[in-house]
């Protein structure tokens, strides 16, 4: 008898199981046809159109996140305080090096865009550099600060 009980209590459990998947998504929805419906999660939804206009709905392609960090300190030993603002900006933003000696030769500031095109060059030699950004499409841009021999910091700098 307590075997019988036993394994009822078993295959009762894994039946409830079988229903019980779920997950915290930060992205999904439904999608639904005259087929049936599919939930999803972070990704895209694949849609098939048939001759006769059946709709056809699968779970299509799932997209990862990729997480990507600017600015990343490959060279502790430089200590460099600096900031891009107002950010975002409409028209001019300001690079401000504070607290930081600028060497004889200066920086160098290289503006690009989100493909990796260099857009404009700009020598900081000040404290305040100032540099347009409104003649460009709104979206995200980034300026490289380098010295003579390397990249020191990235900003990722928005234009609205």
């Amino acid at each position: 008898m307590k075997k019988r009980v036993s394994l009822i209590s078993f295959l009762f459990m894994m039946t409830v199981g079988v229903f019980a998947q779920s997950a915290i998504v930060p992205v999904g929805g439904d999608a639904q046809s005259n087929g049936g419906s599919v939930s999803y999660t972070v990704g895209q939804v694949a849609v098939q159109t048939s001759s006769d206009g059946t709709i056809f709905v699968a779970e299509g392609v799932q997209q990862p996140y990729e997480i990507m960090t600017v600015g990343v300190d490959d060279y502790p030993q430089i200590v460099l305080n600096a900031v891009v603002y107002p950010n975002p900006t409409e028209n001019t933003a300001q690079l401000q090096l504070n607290g930081f000696e600028i060497p004889s030769g200066g920086f160098r500031a290289i503006l690009y865009d989100g493909n990796g095109k260099m857009l404009q060059s700009l020598n900081v030699t000040d404290d305040i550099t100032p540099f347009k950004i409104g003649q460009y499409a709104t979206g995200t841009y980034y300026l490289e600060l380098r010295d003579s021999k390397r990249l020191l910091k990235t900003f990722k700098v928005l234009r609205r």
